[in-house]
């Protein structure tokens, strides 16, 4: 069993909570929805939706004002390993509901199984140990009712590049310093969480052999206006994880003074050098 109170890499801080407000805001500009417009939803009244790893539940809350918008009504919950980022229920909609779960939970509490039209994974590669997504998708699988859906958003860190602006051919701003802050960082964290990517390619696949239909699948290059708030949620998490690795003696290249390969990269990223991952969408269906 993995515990996300011991592998959960980010703070706990407001700090952390603002990102993961911008963060939400990112998604939501590139994709233009928080619900695939694949998701076919019943038409009854008792539409029910998990958020795992709410965070401060910024997503359920945008969820809640488009039900709004379009007259309908869904039951919202929002779970998490711990409450660190819930906003006060007073401040919630009233058809949001906070509860505390472990995505990885070997036992699902009763109540949580086959209770959901759609059940929402996002931003988990970081706690995914092992290159093994499979206790979540099993988990969902058990907690969705039949026909209903699993939509999985995430950043594949195998991508994570450095960017000049315009194209490479066009510009004359240097990348290296933040591609070498970019390998080491992605290196670091490798040795020190065990973090791989690979599983975010095969995430269909993976669907398949748990008895989820493929609906969609896809990997997203970012909008080129999206580059800049991308940028500093990647910085604001890699520094964290840098941290870790330096706490833990896993800093690759620590012949190298990391606050320096820092101020280079810093140097680059002011002149418009942005840091960027592929933004992956999996969406899966239960048999009815």
């Amino acid at each position: 069993m993995s515990d996300l109170r011991k592998n959960y890499v980010v703070s706990h801080g407001f700090d952390e909570s603002g990102r993961l407000y911008m963060q939400h805001w990112m998604w939501k500009m590139q994709l233009g929805w928080d619900l695939h417009p694949a998701i076919k939803l019943p038409e009854s009244s008792d539409v029910r939706i998990a958020d795992q790893g709410c965070g401060n539940a910024a997503w359920l809350v945008s969820l809640a004002s488009d039900f709004e918008k379009e007259g309908r009504h869904a039951s919202l919950v929002g779970l998490d390993v711990q409450n660190y980022h819930y906003p006060p229920t007073g401040n919630l909609p009233p058809n949001i509901k906070l509860a505390i779960l472990d995505a990885f939970a070997e036992d699902l509490p009763e109540d949580q199984v086959g209770q959901y039209d759609v059940v929402h994974v996002r931003a988990f590669s970081s706690v995914i140990k092992d290159d093994n997504p499979e206790p979540i998708i099993k988990n969902a699988y058990k907690m969705l009712k039949p026909g209903g859906y699993i939509q999985w958003d995430d950043l594949d860190g195998d991508s994570f590049r450095a960017v000049a602006p315009g194209s490479h051919s066009e510009s004359s701003i240097p990348t290296a310093a933040t591609e070498e802050m970019v390998a080491t960082s992605l290196q670091s964290q490798k040795v020190a969480m065990n973090l791989k990517y690979s599983w975010l390619g095969r995430l269909g696949q993976l669907y398949e052999q748990h008895g989820l239909e493929v609906v969609d699948y896809k990997k997203v290059i970012v909008k080129k206006e999206l580059r800049s708030v991308m940028t500093v949620s990647l910085l604001m998490i890699h520094a964290h994880i840098a941290r870790i690795a330096v706490r833990n003696g896993c800093m690759v290249g620590t012949d190298k003074n990391w606050e320096e390969l820092w101020t280079k990269a810093g140097e680059e990223i002011s002149q418009g050098v942005s840091l960027t991952m592929d933004m992956v969408v999996a969406v899966g269906r239960k048999p009815a």
